[in-house]
């Protein structure tokens, strides 16, 4: 028997809607078999519903089950129907408005979403779901607020920053490689992100392009920031169980104790200490006298940093006030020496402490420097303060990118820089550090004493720089050797 006009009104109905909503033959049979059983509830929905002020007109999703049906509500205008969840397994009820007073759309409607919902129901997930875009911004919402300037309180805003490089790679593979950026948390497979080492090492460097590859610091470092960004938000907030944190295969690489920084020999730091003290250096020809301060600044930094071994960023947050002599020293050593206390909150452990150092000409060569250029000296301002006209009445400190400039400079100049490029070193500011620890090693000051002097670790120091200790020991090493030394030397 061929369908009525009404009838085939509503077949074409539902045909366009599976159409738009790219669904096929199988759910072509599924919306049918729907519509049937909404023909079968119609009379009786009626029936039963008409005295219920709250659910009206209810038809069941599935015969024989009163845990999922849609609705209208007998309360309100609205004759949209709604759906209705129960699930036995977290006791919770899910409502969800389905848009439409078409009973038979509502249907089909109702089923796939039953079909999206109930199994985050009876896990106890959260109902609405992210796209890998939509939880790595919410995790980094939240990270923002975590930004503070005091040290252990929070996270910096550079380590904020390098958060949001590391979820852009993340970003970078689930939308361009796994084509996978609309699609919801719960729909990846975990184990489709397994490979994201062997992607990311195929991709080109912004920065660094001569070296080869990426370094598996850098990919572990990535990959621990997307399963804490996982954990943190998709799974703490229920959005998505353990079960679907993607899988995700670590880089591999040989431990290396040799220091993170390379830094200069002995003779090479003279030579660029002699050349900082020089005219040609400090006066050179038709330089400004904001220049030749500028000069005298990171002369004076650069000594310091040297034989303190403090943390640039330490040594650049340091205020006049942060200075004292010691008054247990002689009075010949209160000439030399100053203690340079690291503040809590300029310190990158968070702890203070203080720093002995032979510093007190250094200082008092950067106070005159700054006397003649018509800038006073206030307890509360920084030592290596910006001497730029428009910033002298401000107390605005030195950046490292201008001291990296500078320093940049000088070992051409000084001509120590062919050496270092020939020998394949890096020199930064933070070199002075190494520096400075492994002098201090090599002359054999106590590995408990220079951690304090550090604001480190002796088990850091003992990892680091464990090869200097070998280097410097070669008699206590060869004790009781004596037979195969002697035949060595025949």
């Amino acid at each position: 028997m061929p369908p009525t006009p009404d009838q085939q009104k509503h077949l074409e109905a539902i045909s366009t809607l599976l159409e738009a909503q790219g669904l096929g033959a199988a759910d072509l049979l599924q919306a049918i078999t729907a519509l049937a059983a909404v023909k079968q509830q119609e009379q009786k929905g009626r029936d039963a519903e008409t005295g219920n002020k709250i659910f009206q007109e209810k038809l069941l999703l599935y015969p024989g089950s009163e845990d999922a049906f849609i609705f209208r509500y007998g309360t309100t205008k609205s004759k949209n129907y709604y759906l209705r969840i129960y699930c036995r397994e977290t006791k919770q009820i899910y409502k969800k408005s389905l848009k439409t007073s078409n009973a038979e759309e509502a249907i089909v409607k109702a089923r796939s979403i039953y079909a999206e919902t109930y199994g985050k129901l009876s896990r106890g997930e959260k109902t609405k779901s992210l796209t890998t875009k939509s939880l790595i911004a919410l995790y980094l919402e939240r990270e923002h607020k975590r930004i503070s300037p005091l040290p252990k309180a929070g996270i910096t805003k550079e380590t904020y920053e390098t958060k949001k490089q590391y979820l852009s790679v993340w970003e970078k593979f689930i939308c361009g490689e796994l084509k996978m950026g609309d699609t919801k948390l719960e729909n990846i497979p975990p184990d489709k992100t397994r490979e994201f080492k062997y992607w990311l090492d195929r991709q080109e460097k912004s920065f660094y392009k001569s070296r080869k590859g990426f370094s598996a610091d850098y990919i572990n470092s990535i990959i621990s920031e997307v399963n804490r960004m996982y954990r943190q938000v998709a799974v703490r907030d229920r959005y998505i169980s353990i079960t679907l944190v993607p899988q995700i295969d670590k880089a591999k690489s040989q431990p290396n104790t040799d220091p993170k920084r390379h830094i200069l020999e002995v003779g090479e730091w003279e030579a660029l200490a002699t050349y900082l003290r020089t005219n040609k250096y400090l006066k050179p020809e038709e330089a400004s006298i904001l220049e030749e301060t500028k000069r005298a600044i990171f002369r004076e930094f650069m000594g310091i940093a040297y034989n303190t071994g403090m943390r640039p960023k330490e040594l650049l947050g340091l205020t006049w006030n942060d200075v004292r002599e010691n008054i247990t020293d002689t009075k010949e050593n209160q000439k030399i020496f100053r203690l340079l206390e690291v503040r809590a909150n300029n310190s990158k452990t968070g702890r203070k402490r203080v720093v002995n150092a032979p510093v007190a000409r250094r200082l008092q060569r950067l106070e005159k420097a700054y006397k003649n250029i018509g800038m006073s000296k206030e307890p509360q301002d920084f030592i290596f303060r910006n001497p730029t006209w428009e910033r002298q009445e401000k107390n605005i400190p030195y950046g490292q990118p201008a001291f990296t400039k500078r320093l940049a400079s000088a070992l051409v100049e000084a001509g120590i820089q062919e050496n270092l490029e020939r020998t394949g070193r890096n020199i930064t500011l933070y070199s002075s550090r190494h520096f400075y620890t492994t002098l201090r090693l090599q002359n054999g000051l106590n590995i408990h004493l220079l951690a304090r002097q550090l604001g480190t670790s002796t088990t850091y120091i003992d990892q680091t720089y464990s090869h200097i200790q070998i280097e410097q020991n070669t008699e206590k090493i060869s004790q009781g050797m004596s037979l195969i030394k002697k035949i060595e030397q025949l």
